[in-house]
């Protein structure tokens, strides 16, 4: 007996990447998988390393109406071909085509995961197309899964859908962590002493931020705190980890100035192993103003 088709959809292959390690495998056991998110390099990784079909398909992160159509017609199509049992979506973008798409063809089962909002960060027109897009999404889905009791709060704070559409599966999270990979180890203490020793940061209080480094995930504010603290203290240091994406939410140039001038703030971008730079920090800190229950807070 041939197994369910289930269809997965990220806006960007990161998401699938990271976000979703571990979990398409999982439910290969149960479902087809069919996983599809806009092209790059992380789509091929996700198609060897879970072992899952993929498909590329362009999904853009900002508002674009001619790409987001093209990308609609394209999943509707993609999914007459499939005739998949459940489409279930992340990321914000990609649940706006994709519960259309799924919604036009019929899919019974229409799922989307709600782990942060960019409206949350907006103001003004801005915030009222993205509060419209958010609940043309809802609409167009059978269940919504907020990631914590926080995102659920303000779903119906703003009645973005009818209550009995939502769901928490368990006590949130998208993915949860695998806590054998981050349980504390001599290896990674050493490594953490290492950090501590070339950043010379070991006699200090460590404030810590791993994350992209945009606008609405709170880095500027993070910044001006610490700047403000550390006139007082004169024993404090921030540790920052992530990479820049000018292209969609860009920091301004006073904090970028402020990130790189500042001898008390250690930007050591985007690392592959997180680990050791949790152990590192006295303190995590994560002022984003639109998350939900991250993974990075299980990590730290």
């Amino acid at each position: 007996m041939s197994k369910p088709k289930l269809i997965r959809i990220t806006t960007v292959p990161q998401s699938l990447w990271k976000l979703l390690e571990g979990q398409l495998k999982f439910m290969q056991n149960h479902f087809d998988i069919l996983a599809i998110s806009s092209p790059g390099d992380k789509l091929d990784i996700v198609e060897k390393r879970e072992g899952v079909r993929v498909r590329p398909v362009e999904i853009t992160r900002t508002i674009n109406p001619l790409k987001d159509v093209f990308a609609i017609i394209t999943l509707v199509r993609i999914f007459r071909k499939e005739r998949p049992a459940i489409v279930h979506t992340h990321t914000p973008k990609a649940g706006f085509v994709g519960m259309l798409a799924a919604k036009i063809v019929g899919v019974e089962h229409r799922l989307h995961t709600v782990a942060g909002m960019p409206l949350e960060a907006k103001t003004g027109w801005t915030r009222r197309i993205l509060i419209w897009v958010e609940k043309l999404t809802y609409a167009a889905a059978t269940r919504v899964l907020p990631n914590s009791e926080g995102m659920e709060s303000f779903i119906k704070e703003h009645n973005l859908t009818p209550s009995n559409k939502l769901e928490i599966i368990g006590y949130g999270s998208s993915n949860g962590i695998d806590t054998d990979y981050f349980n504390v180890t001599e290896n990674l203490k050493e490594k953490a002493k290492n950090i501590k020793k070339d950043l010379n940061i070991q006699n200090r209080f460590v404030f810590g931020f791993v994350g992209r480094i945009v606008r609405d995930k709170g880095i500027e504010e993070l910044m001006e705190a610490f700047t403000i603290l550390e006139k007082k203290h004169s024993h404090l240091s921030l540790l920052v980890l992530g990479k820049f994406e000018d292209h969609l939410d860009a920091v301004s140039p006073e904090a970028r100035n402020v990130l790189d001038e500042n001898k008390n703030i250690h930007f050591v971008g985007y690392q592959s192993d997180v680990r050791p730079y949790f152990l590192a920090m006295d303190s995590f800190a994560f002022p984003s103003f639109r998350e939900g229950l991250p993974n990075v807070l299980l990590q730290a």
